[in-house]
C-alpha cells in the first residue's frame, strides 16, 4: 500500500511538471459584428473567436473610438452602441491568456441616422392592427415587407418607426422604397364600412413639443399623394399652387398653440411625378425638411416638389425654437368597398439628420 501511495505522488508531480512546462498559446481567428452597415445609436452584437491553450482562463478587453460599450469586460462577446454621428469607427479587442496577448480591430460603418432593410425576421417598424404583413424574398434574394389592410371598417393603416430620441430635430429626411404588387387604387375616394377617404398614400411625421418652443410647436408634417390617376378624376380645390382646379398631392402642416388649440394648414399641388406607380414597379420616395425649413420631396432621386409651407406656418404663428421629430408613419390604403385590396411592397427605409435623402 505504501508503494502505491509513493507511485501516485510521483505520477501527480510528473503531470504537474509537464503542465507547468507547457507554453501559453493564443491565436485570434476573427473579431466579428452582427452586420456590415449600422445606423446611429444602434446596438450591435460583437464577438471574438480564438484558439487558446486555456479557453476557460482567456480574458478579453474591449475598446471603441466612438459610441459606447454596454456589457461588462472580460468576455468574448460585447454590445456596442453606435454614436449619433455617421462615420467609420474602430472596435478593438485584446485577448489574453497567461502572459500571451493578441489584439484585433474591426471597422464599423455607421451610414445614417437610421435604416431598415427588412433582412431579418424581426424588424424595427411597428404595424397598426387591422393589417396583414409578412417578410418576402425576391428572385435575387432581397427581402422586403409585404403589407395590406385587413379590415372591414378602416380605410387605411400605417407602418410606424418610433425614434425615441429626445435630441432629434430638423434638418431631417426620410426615404422608403415602395410600390404595389397588385391592385393600384383607381378611384378618387375609398369607402370601407361607414368611413370614406381619398385614395392616397401618405408620409406623416408626428412631432413633439421641445423646451425651445415655449409651448407652441408644429405637431405634424404630412405628404399625401395619389399613386396613379383615378378613373373618376382628381379632387378639386380653389387653392392649388399651380393654378389648376384639381390636385394629386396635398401637404399638411398642423400647429399647436400654447393654449392647446390645433390649426391645420394645407397646400395642394398638381404634379406628374408622384402619380406614376405601376404594378411591380417600385420607387424611392423621400420627404425632407432642410436647414432652411423648406419641405422637399424626391422620387427616385429626382426632385418632385419644394414647398415653404413649413417655414410659413412657423412664421405666421411666431413659432420659435426647434422642430423635434417623434416618429415617421407610412399609411397604405384598403380597397374600395373592401375589394381589390392593394398589396404593397416596402423596403430600404432610411432616415438621416445629416443629408437630404433622394
Amino acid at each position: 500500500m505504501k508503494y502505491l501511495y509513493q507511485l501516485l505522488i510521483v505520477l501527480l508531480c510528473s503531470v504537474n511538471l509537464i503542465s507547468c512546462g507547457e507554453d501559453d498559446f493564443l491565436e485570434i481567428d476573427s473579431l466579428s459584428a452582427d452586420g456590415n452597415e449600422f445606423f446611429c445609436n444602434q446596438k450591435v452584437k460583437l464577438w471574438m473567436c480564438v484558439n487558446s491553450s486555456d479557453l476557460w482562463h482567456t480574458t478579453y478587453q474591449w475598446d471603441c473610438e466612438g459610441g459606447i460599450l454596454t456589457q461588462p469586460q472580460g468576455l468574448n462577446e460585447m454590445t456596442w452602441k453606435a454614436p449619433s454621428v455617421p462615420g467609420t469607427y474602430t472596435i478593438t479587442c485584446k485577448a489574453t491568456v497567461g502572459d500571451v496577448s493578441q489584439v484585433r480591430t474591426h471597422q464599423m460603418y455607421v451610414s445614417s441616422y437610421y435604416f431598415e432593410k427588412f433582412e431579418k425576421s424581426s424588424h424595427s417598424f411597428s404595424l397598426q392592427s387591422g393589417n396583414t404583413n409578412s417578410l418576402k424574398k425576391e428572385a435575387n434574394g432581397n427581402q422586403y415587407l409585404q403589407v395590406r389592410v385587413n379590415s372591414s371598417s378602416e380605410v387605411k393603416r400605417y407602418a410606424r418607426r418610433s425614434f425615441g430620441d429626445e435630441s432629434l430635430y430638423t434638418p431631417f429626411s426620410t426615404r422608403m422604397k415602395l410600390g404595389f404588387e397588385s391592385n393600384i387604387p383607381n378611384t378618387q375616394r375609398i369607402k370601407v364600412g361607414t368611413k370614406e377617404e381619398n385614395a392616397v398614400l401618405e408620409y406623416r411625421w408626428n412631432l413633439r413639443s421641445d423646451a425651445s418652443n415655449g409651448g407652441s410647436y408644429l405637431n405634424q408634417i404630412r405628404l399625401l399623394w395619389y399613386p396613379s390617376t383615378p378613373t373618376d378624376g382628381y379632387p378639386t380645390s380653389d387653392a392649388v399652387v399651380e393654378g389648376t382646379p384639381d390636385y394629386n398631392v396635398q401637404l399638411i402642416v398642423q400647429y399647436t398653440a400654447d393654449t392647446g388649440k390645433k390649426t391645420t394648414y394645407n397646400e395642394y399641388r398638381k404634379l406628374n411625378t408622384l402619380n406614376v406607380f405601376k404594378v411591380k414597379e417600385y420607387k424611392n420616395v423621400s420627404m425632407s425638411v432642410d436647414e432652411n425649413e423648406m419641405l422637399r420631396v424626391y422620387v427616385d432621386g429626382a426632385e418632385a416638389l419644394t414647398s415653404d409651407l413649413v417655414k410659413n406656418v412657423r412664421s405666421t404663428n411666431n413659432c420659435e425654437g426647434r422642430i423635434a421629430i417623434n416618429n415617421w408613419e407610412f399609411y397604405f390604403i384598403n380597397g374600395n368597398g373592401g375589394k381589390n385590396i392593394p398589396l404593397m411592397y416596402i423596403d430600404d427605409a432610411y432616415a438621416s439628420n445629416t443629408e437630404i435623402l433622394k
